[in-house]
């Protein structure tokens, strides 16, 4: 009887070991990305879209120091050329801005741009960042500028104030 057990438990240990054996996964090796052989050989027959003749009638290409005369007095003219009468150049520079107001209604942000042209004789501006639109006042190179006039728009009612970044449109 302890001869028939130990046989079973030699057997069972067996079958376990030959199951987890066959159930352990192979390694994954990707297939070789190498060109076949037959590929090769086909790649040796290929044809130059070009054949040797047309290759060689290709003329070298031409330095930028040897243009013709006549091309670089075009493109200088060209280049010299003043802009046409009544288009005006506007200068963009980084400065300052005052902000009165934001709304993410367009309508209320026009109606406080409009109120501020009436009190203020600098330029008035409803710009849009998402989500808001915003009422900014001035084209200040200078910080202290901003904030001088930062003052007069609390005194004027606009309490909530402050200067921001903006590029802007000097005069």
């Amino acid at each position: 009887m302890l001869l028939r057990c130990v046989w079973i438990l030699v057997l069972s240990a067996l079958l376990l070991a030959l199951l987890g054996v066959s159930c352990a996964r192979q390694p994954y090796h990707p297939p070789d990305m190498a060109p076949r052989p037959a590929a090769r050989e086909a790649e040796k027959d290929v044809e130059s879209a070009a054949s040797e003749e047309e290759l060689e009638a290709i003329p070298e290409p031409v330095s930028s120091e040897t243009q013709p005369a006549d091309e670089e007095e075009e493109i200088s003219s060209y280049i010299e050329q003043e802009e046409p009468a009544g288009v005006e150049e506007t200068e963009i520079e980084s400065g300052y801005r005052v902000q009165i107001f934001a709304s993410s209604s367009l309508e209320r942000a026009e109606e406080v741009a409009s109120e501020a042209r009436a009190v203020f004789t600098e330029r008035v501006y409803v710009e849009y960042s998402v989500p808001l639109y915003k009422v900014r006042v001035g084209d200040f190179l200078y910080k202290e500028e901003a904030l001088q006039f930062r003052q007069r728009a609390i005194e004027a009612g606009y309490e909530g104030a402050w200067v921001a970044e903006a590029i802007i449109e000097p005069e």
